[in-house]
Order: structure tokens, then C-alpha cells, then sequence
């Protein structure tokens, strides 16, 4: 299954094809609290793609996984930044490890680079309180 988004197309054209893979998420995603707000729609998909991992449902997951790694460096910054931060690194496999595992290695990258980039502003902060 390959999603296909032309380099750097804008929110709206990534938004549709978000709702068009994944229609059972359409209500939340373009709900009016949520148009225009990229990071809290993006989060719509993160729960709804923990939901998968935690639940095991497998070929959802795995969709999932294949949509953003199809589409994350085919989208503006702005989209970019929120599948990163907003998805990539809130993810949690602590419920499914086994999973982790059929994570794209692309994906990995990404969510290793957002867990040390973490991991310096804590220490930062924690050098700061000495």
C-alpha cells in the first residue's frame, strides 16, 4: 500500500488524505475545534494509532506505520514537525514491544533523534538546578 503526496503539498491536501485512509477518524480530525490546528490533529491520529499498538490490532498499526513513513518527507515542515513531535515521538510500545519491531527503521531514526534531543534539555535542566 503506498500513500502518494506530491513534495511539500500543503495541511489541507495531507489533512484529506489523512481522512481518506483512515475515514473512521474524519469526526475527530476535522472537528471545528481541531481545523487549522495541525498538532492537535495529528494527535487524533497518535490515539488512534496507540489505540492499534495497544490493542494489537496489528494491521492497523502497520497501516498506520506505512502511511507516515509513505509520507513524511513529502509534506511542508509544518506537517513534518507535527508527525515528528506530535506522532513519531508520543508514540508508546510499552503495551506491544513486539510490534516495535515492524516500526519502520526511517520512523526509528526519527523517534531516536526527538529521545535525545529530550534527553539533553533534561539534562540541561537538571545541570541548571545544581
Amino acid at each position: 500500500m503506498n500513500f502518494i503526496i506530491v513534495t511539500n503539498k500543503d495541511y489541507e491536501f495531507f489533512i484529506n488524505e489523512l481522512v481518506d485512509a483512515f475515514s473512521e477518524m474524519r469526526e475527530r480530525v476535522l472537528h471545528e475545534d481541531s481545523v487549522g490546528l495541525i498538532h492537535v490533529q495529528v494527535g487524533c491520529f497518535t490515539r488512534f494509532t496507540q489505540d492499534a499498538i495497544d490493542s494489537n490490532n496489528i494491521p492497523v498499526a502497520l497501516k498506520c506505520f506505512q502511511f507516515v513513513e509513505d509520507v513524511i518527507d513529502r509534506v511542508s515542515d509544518r506537517v513534518k514537525e507535527a508527525l515528528e513531535i506530535s506522532w513519531v515521538f508520543h508514540l508508546s510500545f510499552i503495551r506491544n514491544e513486539d510490534l516495535y519491531k515492524q516500526f519502520p527503521s526511517s520512523l526509528r531514526e526519527i523517534r531516536t533523534k526527538w529521545l535525545n534531543k529530550e534527553a539533553e534539555y533534561v539534562k540541561k535542566q537538571r545541570q541548571g538546578e545544581n
